[in-house]
């Protein structure tokens, strides 16, 4: 089980893999459904790994479930990819993996590139540090330098048009406003791919125009994104190809085109021979 994150493609033979920036293989993640059990499997796990001896990461103990159970597909330059699954299906747990907060159990995960993740509100920042604060935290974390962070810095106060409130603390800040400085922080740190978890659906029609327009111009430059959605209306439009998961299992993956044609009338069919 692994996570790779490498700042540029090496080591990769041909033009179509060249074009692959981020490859998810057979990846795995399990958790507990009980606080006092899932603290007691985390003791016991890390004196597993101090011993030497790593426990079976294919057997579910008492009150585990698989979060994601192997889920494969891959990502190429300037392509969007939807991911659409009902509450509980996998989505943000794929994602946090892909972003490098949470390890698989199983599998691998390899990105030729910068991650920007998108997803929460507010998430990466202090609530209790100023709007400017939060800006330079946050963008230092995805990989900027302070001389970076200068440079872009009014460029990002302008897309997040948060000039009034930018040396308020963020905790005073509306999930609009959240939303609209954690977008414009992603956006100015020169992603590879981009991750967005529902957070577009924050805010008004003007600015989700505006930051479906920045998508648009960054996806010119060759970024990827991933994009997330209860909804398949909602964010296919944005993409080519789409996943559908359900509880943990990818039930579909296609072109957008056909997945809007076989959706509503195959995925019930799928889930049931597939779960």
């Amino acid at each position: 089980m692994a996570v790779t994150h490498q700042s540029s493609p090496t080591a990769i033979p041909s033009s179509a893999q060249q074009d692959v920036i981020l490859s998810v293989d057979g990846l795995s993640k399990k958790f507990c459904r009980d606080l006092k059990r899932s603290l007691f499997y985390a003791i016991q796990d890390i004196g597993s790994e101090l011993v030497g001896r790593k426990q079976r990461s294919s057997v579910l103990r008492p009150r585990e479930f698989w979060a994601l159970d192997d889920v494969s597909f891959q990502l190429k330059r300037g392509e969007a990819l939807g991911l659409v699954g009902k509450n509980g299906s996998g989505k943000s747990t794929l994602l946090r993996i892909i972003s490098g907060l949470i390890k698989p159990d199983r599998g691998q995960v390899e990105v030729h590139g910068r991650v920007a993740p998108l997803i929460a509100l507010g998430a990466g920042f202090n609530p209790i540090l100023t709007g400017r604060e939060n800006i330079y935290a946050n963008m230092s974390i995805l990989g900027l330098t302070k001389q970076q962070i200068d440079g872009c810095f009014d460029q990002v106060l302008d897309f997040a048009e948060i000039n009034d409130s930018i040396d308020a603390p963020v905790q005073s800040y509306s999930s609009g406003m959240a939303a609209r400085l954690g977008f414009a922080c992603a956006i100015h740190t020169e992603p590879d791919i981009l991750l967005i978890d529902e957070v577009l659906a924050v805010g008004d029609l003007r600015f989700r125009a505006k930051c479906y327009r920045r998508l648009a111009e960054l996806r010119d430059r060759g970024v990827a994104f991933v994009l997330v959605s209860h909804s398949s209306n909602s964010i296919l439009s944005k993409c080519e190809n789409a996943v559908y998961l359900s509880k943990g299992k990818l039930i579909m993956l296609s072109d957008v085109e056909n997945f809007l044609l076989s959706h509503d009338e195959n995925v019930v069919t799928l889930e049931n021979r597939i779960l």
